[in-house]
């Protein structure tokens, strides 16, 4: 039977049912001050990134400001923007490296909110216990690396990590697996290397005795910002005070955690349904209570340097202003 058992393969399987809950049900006010809808549906990553969303739906900040939220999984920003675009998610959070790389694609995406900045530890490339890797990413050279989805903020990482240290990103193979499987793809050997994000980092090192090979976001890339909350530029011009409530209750979401700290912890319990032990070991990300042009031009002038984006994309057009709460 494998290490990683069903029982606890559910611990990080457990995430996709929570970002499943029920939405809020009080009404929006109505008149021209209220949400231009009432009911919006946000799409959120399996990971510890997005407690703010839920801290949100938990404390009734969302409703306060009108909004009936409901929350819904995707796999990574990449895999969002498609359904941005269907219109079956109104607003969701993703990577800024995707988020750019849309935009130069024609797909008109704006930032409508902060989510998180790098913070030591939170994301990982990890190995199991006896590949030789633990602490050498100089060794990484002909591995097979696991991703949530390419092109996103995990490749520009990997890329920038493995430059760092003389290996050449060619030299790596890229496999594209969601975060709640990749504990299982790295013990079956399918893959050499994950790169993940918390929850699953201290998930697969308690059951599988995972070594860190190196931490993704270090030297240039520290206190990197990673991913925020995205809406379509049609969703905004027809929603600007949808848009605007969105935003209220994320900032008021940020400085209950920055005040309560200890909050943090208890929406954590509830949303991953992980052990309150495993939820101590978590290497919490930065969470960022606004969104700027500098923040996205870092972004983009990384993307340039690596060939992933051309020159000259105007990422403050991009930025929607916040609307602070009175």
């Amino acid at each position: 039977m494998n290490r990683l058992s069903s029982a606890r393969t559910a611990a990080l399987a457990l995430l996709l049912l929570a970002a499943c809950g029920a939405p809020q049900t009080t009404p929006a006010p109505s008149g021209n001050d209220g949400p231009e809808r009432a009911e919006i549906t946000v799409g959120v990553l399996p990971i510890a990134d997005v407690a703010p969303v839920y801290l949100a739906v938990e404390r009734g900040l969302f409703t306060a400001e009108g909004l009936t939220v409901t929350v819904e999984l995707v796999q990574g920003g990449a895999a969002a923007i498609p359904a941005l675009e269907a219109g079956e998610l109104d607003i969701s959070y993703g990577n800024w490296v995707s988020f750019l790389l849309a935009n130069q694609q024609g797909i008109e995406l704006r930032a409508v909110a902060a989510g998180v900045a790098a913070a030591p530890g939170f994301t990982e490339l990890l190995a199991l216990p006896d590949s030789g890797l633990a602490g050498d990413p100089a060794a990484l050279a002909g591995t097979t690396i696991a991703v949530n989805t390419l092109n996103n903020i995990g490749e520009l990482a990997i890329r920038s990590t493995l430059e760092a240290n003389g290996v050449d990103p060619d030299d790596v193979q890229l496999v594209e697996i969601p975060f709640p499987d990749m504990g299982a793809a790295l013990e079956r050997g399918d893959v050499d290397v994950i790169w993940a994000s918390e929850p699953v980092p201290t998930v697969v090192k308690r059951e599988l005795g995972a070594v860190t090979v190196v931490d993704s976001f270090i030297g240039e890339m520290e206190g990197f910002p990673v991913a925020g909350y995205q809406a379509t530029d049609d969703f905004l011009a027809e929603n600007p005070r949808t848009v605007a409530a969105f935003q209220r209750a994320m900032a008021a979401a940020v400085a209950i955690i920055a005040d309560q700290p200890e909050t943090l912890t208890e929406v954590l319990l509830g949303y991953t349904n992980l052990a309150p032990e495993v939820v101590e070991q978590l290497s919490l990300p930065s969470y960022q209570s606004t969104v700027d042009a500098a923040t996205l031009g870092r972004v983009r002038d990384y993307l340039v340097e690596f060939s992933m984006l051309d020159d000259g994309l105007d990422v403050e057009a991009l930025v929607v202003a916040s609307t602070q709460t009175e």
